[in-house]
């Protein structure tokens, strides 16, 4: 690829982070999308609740941060902190959101192309 070709190329940097924008450069995302759309048909998704002082978290799994990162958490997390209309971070190959939202969280990843098989909820409550 060329100097001239790179120039021409648009480039959307807000809201992207340093991956985002070199697959955009090297033109990887149609192979990113296939490999997200197999991992996520063969993910284990472990759904649970944590109560930490009086509050409660819901725990999205995804096992191995491998997975995670080829299923691209980020952007999940982002879509389910929306849906939900709940605040909440990622934790290596986790993403914890704030309250109580199991059933809703697994109907989301169903919709979002996860089996619904490899989807478990532990319906206790961790004490932490």
């Amino acid at each position: 690829m060329s100097i001239s070709t790179v120039a021409r190329m648009e480039i959307k940097l807000p809201g992207q982070d340093a991956e985002d924008i070199i697959d955009q450069l090297l033109g990887g995302g149609e192979d990113q999308s296939l490999m997200q759309t197999l991992t996520k048909e063969k993910a284990l998704v472990r759904i649970r609740l944590e109560n930490r002082r009086g509050h409660y978290v819901t725990i999205v799994d995804f096992g191995n941060s491998e997975d995670a990162k080829q299923l691209g958490i980020k952007d999940m997390a982002r879509e389910l902190k929306k849906r939900l209309a709940a605040g909440g971070t990622i934790r290596d190959s986790w993403i914890e959101i704030q309250g109580d939202h199991r059933q809703k969280v697994k109907k989301l990843l169903i919709e979002m192309g996860f089996k619904e098989e490899n989807i478990l909820i532990d319906e206790g409550v961790t004490e932490t």
